[in-house]
């Protein structure tokens, strides 16, 4: 029974496309209206130990995830910015993953559990009522809706893509630039979860709650060349909190990131993204390490 509810934490851990998903550097600097952006995500996710409310619950977990996310994006403008010279842009796009992942390990019996198919959509927009280029100042707020359309089958347990349940999450993005190559991202929300009431294996499901999580992440960024930029980037997710058929796991999240990200533009429409991403202290959840791949096109 223990081996299952930890399984189950961290199956819902890694099944969560909104969770996986995080801002790139320079994100909420907005594209001149007009613009539409297609970018192709690729993140390859490892762990081995996996924890508890501050404890070491094993490191003989052998968790491999394959993510891709597709990501259409439209710039456009609805009239003057509250302050700044640019207009007042904004960017409905989607959020597309699909994706596989699987588990062994001694700690679940040496056997194979797999998940293969898309996770649920997101649909999001940004408003950049702050678009001030002329002082390198961009505030924009996004809201995220995660719509419970993915993969989902309850007799897999917790080993599935999709969530089953609705997620909102209000995020406020600010960049700053300082002198003529130096960007700095400051990125907070926070997620808000309803309840799966069609959770467990048993003859009966049960319902799974989970508290809110607080999001926060920084990049600074630096201009090599003109094409080139590199990034430090920092996450940080706290609460969330999961309540299984009225019983409450004590696996409150505080778990801290670091990681660093390279840009190169290719032309005038192109731009690749190299990223590595580790997840160094976790108080709860698998302490995974991520690989990341971004192609983005825009015209």
């Amino acid at each position: 029974m223990k081996k299952f509810l930890v399984l189950m934490m961290l199956c819902s851990t890694l099944a969560v496309p909104d969770i996986s998903f995080a801002a790139d550097a320079r994100d909420y600097v907005p594209a001149p209206p007009g613009t539409f952006l297609f970018c192709a995500y690729y993140r390859h996710i490892t762990a081995t130990n996996f924890y508890n409310n501050g404890h070491k619950v094993t490191n003989d977990l052998d968790v491999n995830a394959n993510i891709g996310i597709f990501r259409p994006v439209y710039y456009t403008s609805i009239g003057n910015s509250f302050y700044g010279s640019g207009p007042f842009t904004i960017d409905p796009q989607a959020l597309i993953p699909y994706g596989e992942q699987q588990v062994d390990g001694a700690f679940v019996g040496n056997n194979q559990i797999s998940s293969t198919g898309f996770a649920d959509p997101v649909l999001l927009t940004t408003f950049w009522g702050v678009n001030a280029p002329e002082k390198k100042l961009w505030v924009g707020f996004t809201p995220y809706i995660t719509l419970p359309l993915g993969t989902y089958d309850r007799q897999k347990g917790p080993f599935n893509l999709g969530g089953n349940r609705w997620v909102f999450r209000p995020e406020l993005g600010v960049v700053k630039g300082f002198g003529e190559k130096t960007y700095v991202d400051f990125i907070l929300g926070g997620d808000f979860f309803t309840d799966n009431t069609n959770f467990g294996t048993g003859p009966n499901p049960v319902t799974l709650k989970q508290d809110p999580v607080l999001n926060v992440e920084t990049h600074i960024s630096y201009d090599i060349t003109k094409q080139w930029f590199a990034s430090l980037d920092y996450y940080y997710n706290y609460g969330g909190e999961t309540t299984i058929a009225g019983v409450k796991q004590d696996n409150q999240l505080s778990n801290h990131g670091l990681g660093i990200s390279f840009f190169w533009g290719i032309g005038d429409h192109n731009q690749l993204m190299l990223q590595y991403r580790d997840d160094f202290s976790v108080k709860s959840g698998p302490g995974t390490n991520t690989v990341g791949v971004r192609w983005a096109y825009f015209f």
